[in-house]
């Protein structure tokens, strides 16, 4: 599986790659170590028989049992964040051959490595202390070591604090000397200090969740592979450092396999399964002494058991296992095709049709339509909306499922959450915020349109092509304190005559540990002025309020649109809207009869080609490629939402569709083609 830092399958693999290459060129020595933890499994033959097995389950002063304490929740990745944790990468180095490309050390407990050592294909030399140096040299690394960095930034740029593991109190220093270098944000950092030889926190690292009267933070520790304690060491030194309470169950998950709804539903892939199986735990040691390691036994779970122990932990609403895919990199992680995006609605990377054949494209059609038909906290079916499949550098497709699972494994699903920043997984070099691919800037448009309101941060990711994973997989949240939570069944797209005649009801529970002073509904019509109607209390933290679209008439165009947030006040005076990115232009949107383009889906086309020129003046024209089977419709749609051109496309073959743009006020449109089974999008600015 991916992200595995278990060293022992794939050295005879490594020793032929590293045959063809020279070790000590540092980019091609990191991309051949990186190959290597990629392609590591666990098996009884990768744990050293040298450590003889505990029968203590794993220990340590910090560790309690999973006896969590009373009125516990797991919020949503999209609710307020106090902090994300992060690292940066590490070079593990031979005393005596740090500058010597031909040895690396593999950390395996504090103070303790195995040492690897390049003749004829890296082999294992003994082992002893290890250095541990932060790698800041995209000029000697590669670009691998600089998204790290951009990380910290976005992280930062989101007002979260960045929690960056270090091995040692002096990398502090280094690591904000390069932030400064790239004129990157150091305002908001706080320093980890401790072992670890991983970077995937993502899936070592804690799940956090609220708990008690006081809405107080604690930590999950699920087990991580067996054989890396350093790998798992993070929840503990959160613990140590940060003062989070750990809570620590032998069930073996990774959290790049977790998605849950904020309301007690969690879901995962059958990924799960597999790990716990096993009856190996984590090796254990007293923290300095490598004589004293250990590795634990823990039972081996039916998938029933695994099943109801994610229930028992965290969803206590139910918990869905699907299938995983298998040509993901080997990962079997949802969050690389699917996450939530409220406790309402699912967002999906969407494949293209020409995938169709692929069994991961039939696979994540089931899946979706099995998510979607799960009911929410509020007994609805959950929503869905799609956003657009990554290409090849060139902008076109991969050669094939096994080239795509085996060298690419892109994903823009892979991305995270920091308040009302989005850091952005993209393909191409960025270059004044925007990635410089044009088939990546229109992805990237619309992922906006999915994520209104989300200032997003794009970072090439490029240099993780292959290993399965990217910017979730390498950072984690911490809840923010002091929680104003809003659970709202949302109302979204077309409401055809629902609300015509009836004024549309606005429900949402809130709450917070010191109370809700005040609750409201703030909405607008058709782009007017913002007017607000007050939350009434009711039992149960219970809120409610109507929207007055009785009185609302149609526009011209057959529909009116309704935008709308809600905003609620603590008593201890903190205010939380619903979305968060209200203030930013992130609104719930809805419309009174039918808007022919809501709901538009992200899903692209490459037989669709841009716009140009673009901006434009007096015409815009796009190249198609079009088999004649499929009539589309195409919609100009203004920043409003409102169609400022619509007409009819029936061709077949390599055509030039043009537009007339010199009608059209200045401003930014999105051009709609609309089919019976498809939407693409694209964009034109005018001039």
């Amino acid at each position: 599986m991916k992200k595995i830092f278990v060293l022992a399958i794939g050295l005879l693999f490594l020793g032929t790659a590293m045959a063809q290459i020279e070790p000590v060129n540092k980019e091609m020595r990191l991309r051949s170590i990186l190959q290597t933890f990629h392609q590591r499994d666990i098996s009884q033959k990768q744990l050293n028989p040298n450590y003889p097995v505990a029968t203590a389950p794993k220990d340590g002063p910090s560790s309690k049992g999973l006896n969590l304490p009373a009125n516990n929740w797991f919020p949503g990745e999209w609710e307020e964040v106090k902090a994300i944790t992060v690292t940066c990468y590490y070079e593990y180095l031979v005393p005596g051959h740090e500058n010597d490309g031909y040895w690396y050390a593999d950390p395996i407990v504090n103070g303790y490595a195995e040492y690897y050592h390049y003749n004829n294909g890296w082999q294992q030399s003994g082992g002893g202390p290890y250095v541990a140096k932060p790698a800041t040299n995209a000029a000697e690394y590669g670009d691998f070591v600089n998204v790290f960095f951009y990380l910290m930034d976005a992280i930062q740029m989101g007002d979260a604090e960045a929690w960056v593991r270090i091995e040692n109190a002096e990398d502090s220093i280094t690591i904000k000397n390069k932030l400064t270098s790239m004129n990157l944000r150091t305002n908001k950092l706080k320093w980890i200090i401790g072992p670890g030889n991983s970077f995937w926190f993502r899936d070592c690292g804690p799940i956090a969740f609220y708990y008690g009267d006081q809405d107080s933070v604690g930590m999950v520790d699920f087990g991580y592979y067996a054989g890396r304690a350093l790998d798992d060491s993070l929840p503990t030194l959160i613990e140590q450092q940060m003062g989070l309470p750990n809570y620590i169950t032998m069930v073996k998950w990774e959290g790049g396999n977790c998605v849950v709804d904020g309301a007690g539903m969690v879901l995962s892939s059958d990924a799960i399964y597999s790990g716990n199986t096993s009856t190996y735990g984590q090796y254990t040691w007293d923290g300095s002494n490598p004589s004293s390691i250990r590795l634990t036994s823990k039972p081996s779970l039916s998938h029933q058991q695994v099943k109801d122990s994610l229930e028992y932990i965290m969803g206590p609403r139910g918990c869905h296992i699907i299938p995983a895919f298998q040509y993901d990199g080997g990962t079997g992680h949802v969050d690389l095709y699917c996450e939530l995006v409220d406790e309402n609605e699912f967002v999906f990377s969407k494949f293209p049709n020409h995938y169709s054949s692929w069994v991961d494209y039939k696979t994540a059609a089931k899946n979706i339509d099995s998510l979607c038909s799960y009911t929410s906290v509020f007994g609805n079916n959950f929503k869905r909306h799609f956003i657009p499949f990554p290409c090849t550098n060139a902008g076109g497709y991969f050669s094939s499922q096994t080239s795509y699972n085996n060298n690419f494994t892109r994903t823009y699903s892979n991305h995270t959450f920091i308040n009302n920043v989005i850091a952005q997984p993209c393909f191409s070099a960025v270059v004044d915020g925007e990635p410089s691919a044009e088939w990546d800037r229109l992805r990237i448009d619309s992922i906006r349109a999915a994520y209104p309101g989300y200032t997003i941060y794009p970072i090439d990711v490029r240099s993780f092509d292959g290993s399965g994973g990217a910017i979730h997989c390498i950072t984690k949240q911490i809840p923010a304190d002091n929680p104003v939570r809003i659970l709202h069944p949302s109302i979204t797209g077309n409401t055809e005559n629902t609300y015509s005649n009836n004024d549309a009801p606005i429900t949402a529970t809130i709450t917070n540990k010191s109370g809700i002073e005040s609750a409201k509904v703030v909405y607008r019509v058709n782009g007017g002025q913002w007017n607000e109607v007050s939350l009434t209390a009711g039992s149960n933290n219970a809120f409610n309020a109507s929207i007055p679209t009785s009185t609302m008439t149609a526009t011209g165009e057959g529909y009116t649109t309704v935008e709308y947030y809600i905003s609620a006040t603590s008593n201890n005076g903190k205010t939380i809207t619903k979305p968060m990115t209200a203030a930013q232009g992130g609104y719930y949107t809805f419309y009174l009869g039918h808007n022919p383009a809501a709901g538009i889906d992200a899903a692209d086309d490459q037989t669709f080609g841009q716009f140009y020129p673009n901006p434009a003046t007096d015409h815009a024209s796009i190249a198609l490629s079009l088999n004649g089977d499929e009539q589309y419709e195409v919609l100009v749609i203004d920043a409003m939402g409102r169609i400022a051109h619509r007409s009819t496309l029936n061709a077949s073959g390599d055509i030039v569709y043009n537009i007339n743009t010199a009608k059209f006020n200045s401003g930014m449109y999105l051009v709609v083609f609309q089919s019976k089974d498809n939407r693409i999008v694209r964009r034109i600015v005018v001039k």
